[in-house]
């Protein structure tokens, strides 16, 4: 059985190789269990409604799973707004959508930093510029420019880092016949032309990452597709070290199609650029892996025929407690999308493990070309992280955003579950009969509540331990009273809430 994200984890690292056949039985076994017993609520749900149309959805690729909101364009009247709808994850419903921005023009492409800010593109003074509104604990301040000359400046995309912690926005965008690189929110607000157009060759497409705390590689990478005279491309990198300078331009990949580059997040180090190229007539979708001599280049084995297009993809971090240790079950993680378009008809493609289908795609018809799509956390529930495939579609003369739910687990029977002010470790042992311990570690000083919950997500058993200073801490928890089955643990801080599966067995 070939799996997108087995496919891309094992290409991208020898540290990945396997599991021990007990490990992988019994999560298997869990699996089979969860999808017997939970209602499933994998089904189309629409996230708009209204006299607009909703275009360029974006959510933010929270490791950690909190509660991000959708990003819209909401276009009406020749102008566009930016907006946001956010997931209710008690009721299960979106709530109603919220003006971020306002006024008569045209504020464009939207992109979100945790803690940082809400980034687009704007046309409030006359010509294009690249503005962000800048985010404090969740409150917005007022508009500031990264960009804004009387050049246009285009296209920003916010360089991921493969953490999501960053203490200022790094950027590329595009101005004129320069892609720009640029950073924000610190003492030394600054950019560099990192590509420039002249005679003999321009420059497209263009994504880059940010890696930090992993050694030699630590740095900001840049990416883009360079177009030649005789219209070869090919895909071109720079790189930054952490401290340093940048260096110069690379040679990835020579003669391709080499379109729509971007960059996707694998997880704790672990990252791929992707692209669109043309293979026999079609145009498939090529992963180039960290930074090689020469790079590690390989198509992702999509089974569909015809067009692929519009790849993205979302990783949830998963950090072990020994040096690599390995990951079992990525499909567990690792939600994608992307479109296919065969003989005129355009599908989106969601990821169909939340309803137990692994074996075949599952794929819905959009009535519009080149939809926009977007594939993230939205909030969390006793279940785990609740992530969406968000795409356009039209309904009633406007174009509105849908969506496909999709639970994801928490993490293997090794991994920590992180958030910044403590620490939740999966239960020991697991599964259990009736007794189980269940450790956390403080990060600072906090009140902590601990609840258990059902597969239907009722509590069945919960406990306030009070305030509680900066340390380590064990649960013992008997499960003497309850049924054999799956049951979620959360641990409840003054900022965060973590959870994990256990699995009792009598």
């Amino acid at each position: 059985m070939t799996r997108l994200f087995y496919y891309i984890l094992l290409s991208f690292s020898t540290h990945f190789q396997g599991v021990l056949v007990m490990k992988k039985l019994s999560l298997v076994f869990l699996l089979l269990l969860q999808f017997v017993i939970l209602p499933q609520n994998s089904f189309v749900r629409q996230i708009t409604s209204g006299d607009f149309d909703a275009r360029n959805p974006f959510i933010y690729k929270d490791e950690f799973g909190s509660y991000p909101p959708i990003f819209f364009e909401l276009h009406k009247n020749n102008f566009s707004n930016i907006y946001q709808v956010n997931y209710n994850s008690d009721e299960q419903s979106f709530s109603d959508t919220i003006a971020i921005t306002t006024g008569n023009h045209l504020d464009i492409n939207p992109a979100f930093e945790r803690e940082l800010g809400l980034i687009f593109q704007t046309n409030r003074n006359g010509n294009w510029d690249i503005a962000v509104l800048p985010d404090s604990n969740g409150y917005w301040s007022e508009i500031e420019y990264i960009a804004n000359t009387n050049l246009d400046e285009e296209q920003p995309k916010i360089i991921q880092s493969i953490f999501g912690f960053q203490d200022s926005i790094n950027i590329l965008f595009k101005r004129e016949d320069e892609i720009v690189f640029a950073t924000y929110g610190t003492d030394n607000n600054n950019e560099k032309v990192l590509f420039n157009d002249n005679s003999e060759y321009h420059y497209t497409d263009f994504a880059g990452i940010l890696i930090e705390y992993t050694g030699s590689q630590d740095g900001v990478y840049a990416f883009a597709t360079k177009v030649n005279s005789s219209n070869f491309k090919s895909i071109v990198g720079k790189f930054k070290p952490i401290g340093g300078d940048w260096q110069e331009e690379t040679t990835l990949l020579d003669v391709c199609d080499c379109t729509n580059l971007s960059s996707q997040v694998l997880g704790y180090s672990f990252w791929s650029i992707t692209y669109e190229d043309t293979l026999n007539g079609n145009r498939r979708i090529f992963g180039m892996d960290n930074w090689t001599n020469p790079p590690t280049i390989s198509e992702i084995p999509i089974q569909q025929e015809g067009n692929l297009s519009s790849f993205d993809l979302y990783a949830l971090l998963i950090v072990g407690k020994e040096k690599h240790q390995k990951l079992s079950d990525p499909d567990l993680y690792f939600p994608h999308t992307y479109l296919v378009e065969n003989e005129g008809i355009t599908k989106v493609r969601f990821d169909p493990s939340d309803i137990g289908v692994w074996w075949e795609d599952s794929l819905l018809q959009v009535s519009i070309p080149n939809s926009q799509l977007a594939v993230g956390p939205i909030g969390m529930d006793p279940l785990g992280i609740v992530s969406y495939t968000v795409w356009e579609d039209s309904i009633d003369g406007h174009i509105q955003l849908f969506g496909i739910p999709q639970h994801l687990a928490y993490g293997s029977v090794e991994d920590e579950s992180i958030a910044s002010d403590f620490i939740l470790y999966q239960n020991y042992p697991n599964p259990f009969n009736p007794e189980t311990n269940i450790e956390y570690k403080l990060l600072q000083a906090s009140d902590v509540k601990f609840n258990v919950f059902n597969v239907l997500g009722e509590k069945v058993f919960e406990q306030n331990f009070g305030y509680q200073t900066a340390g380590s801490y064990k649960v013992n928890f008997d499960g003497t009273a309850l049924p054999s089955g799956v049951y979620v643990y959360s641990i409840y801080t003054d900022e965060n809430r973590l959870s994990r599966k256990m699995l009792l067995m009598k």
